[in-house]
């Protein structure tokens, strides 16, 4: 347990997700629901990007932990579901403008996959299977809510390690 809690705090710190709402002057009760807005003329760059995969990563965290729960709330399931969909448009829209702002790294140009086009695709997927999710914890169907619970996870850590390496000049990541 001890373990689990390092880690979360390690990764929270790493992908800005403690310093972001901070950063953007978020206060009170929209800091307290987690549901700081980022103002509209604010600029984006690549903390911009951590900070919204950090927020991602911690959204599909606390979807599976809940969809494991002993009981878990579907309301409150749904509702991370819609926030986890407003994370991923934002990170998708990050670091779009990111990549806008940088030149092209030489040796990028023949790539067979397009870095940006698989991270849409690895963001599409995640939402897939936290809808998938909930139609098993809806449904009550243990064995399925277990393995879909492992694709999430598989998801996000597929998101971990790709993001980074898209933008010019990605954080350190902690050993997986």
């Amino acid at each position: 347990m001890r373990g689990t809690k390092l880690t979360a705090i390690a990764t929270a710190l790493v992908c800005g997700s403690v310093a972001v709402p901070v950063a953007l002057g978020a206060t009170g009760p929209a800091l307290a629901a987690g549901r700081a807005a980022r103002p509209a003329a604010a600029a984006t760059g690549p903390a911009d990007s951590i900070g919204s995969l950090g927020e991602t990563l911690h959204l599909g965290s606390r979807i599976t932990k809940e969809a494991d729960s002993w009981n878990p709330d579907v309301e409150h399931l749904r509702d991370l579901r819609t926030r986890l969909r407003e994370s991923a448009e934002r990170l998708l829209a990050d670091i779009r403008a990111v990549k806008a702002k940088t030149p092209a790294r030489p040796g990028t140009d023949g790539l067979a996959v397009d870095p940006l086009t698989d991270v849409k695709t690895q963001l599409d997927t995640l939402v897939k299977d936290v809808n998938d999710l909930l139609a098993a914890v809806d449904a009550k169907d243990v064995g399925k809510v277990t393995a879909l619970n492992g694709k999430v996870t598989a998801d996000l850590r597929a998101l971990l390690t790709s993001v980074p390496k898209l933008l010019a000049n990605p954080a350190p990541l902690p050993g997986l």
